[in-house]
């Protein structure tokens, strides 16, 4: 009867969950999310009142998704948010190093540790949630529109603005514009979701394929 509790135990934790995660995949993922949230208190305590504004760019947003899966336990937000800067974030950030030149520490530390805490929780997944890919695209879609709306063109980096569009003289107008960078980013963060899940799947597949061997060590790991 104890084998039998146990088992149906951890069948529902990894159905809760995702997978059986190990305490320490769980506490190093935590620690990364705090170091998160001081990189973020840190970057908001050093702007100007004047560049508040900037809050409203995606990977602010992204990041907090993160924060609160990974403190929630959340399989989704960590998935959404690990999925936008893999696939648009990240990516996008080092275009911006590249072309400018000009690289600030807690910017560092906010394209990065996100990545690194939901990657290192995700590691005690199995499988990604369904449709994580649109989780992430509305990471980008959202503020773009608000950001469109509500702030100033010089203050935005999400491309979200005409003036700053570098296809100023190849897309028509506004309407093109926005709609190739909306199918483009679409299609960044899809294939970021496909990519990470199949990396998980195959590991998933290869535990499996190990056997009760496979099964111990993950029960081992979980505890």
């Amino acid at each position: 009867m104890r084998g039998v509790i146990s088992v149906t135990a951890c069948s529902r934790q990894d159905d809760d969950h995702g997978a059986m995660m190990s305490k320490r995949q769980l506490i190093g993922s935590r620690v990364l999310a705090l170091l998160l949230v001081g990189s973020l208190a840190a970057d908001v305590l050093l702007k100007d009142v004047g560049d508040m504004q900037q809050l409203m760019w995606a990977c602010y947003w992204a990041s907090a998704c993160v924060v609160a899966g990974v403190f929630l336990r959340s399989d989704a937000l960590v998935s959404w948010g690990v999925v936008f800067f893999a696939g648009l974030g990240l990516p996008a950030w080092l275009v911006g190093v590249a072309i400018y030149r000009d690289v600030e520490v807690t910017s560092v530390l906010m394209h990065t540790v996100p990545l690194l805490a939901g990657l290192y929780y995700m590691s005690g997944m199995t499988v990604m949630p369904r449709y994580s890919y649109v989780g992430a695209w509305l990471l980008y879609v959202v503020p773009f529109g608000l950001s469109w709306r509500f702030c100033s063109a010089e203050a935005m980096i999400n491309l979200s603005h005409w003036v700053q569009r570098p296809l100023r003289h190849t897309l028509p107008n506004n309407t093109a514009f926005y709609s190739v960078l909306l199918v483009l980013s679409a299609g960044m963060v899809l294939a970021a979701y496909a990519a990470i899940q199949h990396v998980l799947q195959r590991r998933s597949e290869a535990v499996a394929a190990a056997g009760p061997v496979g099964v111990a060590a993950g029960l081992s790991r979980s505890r």
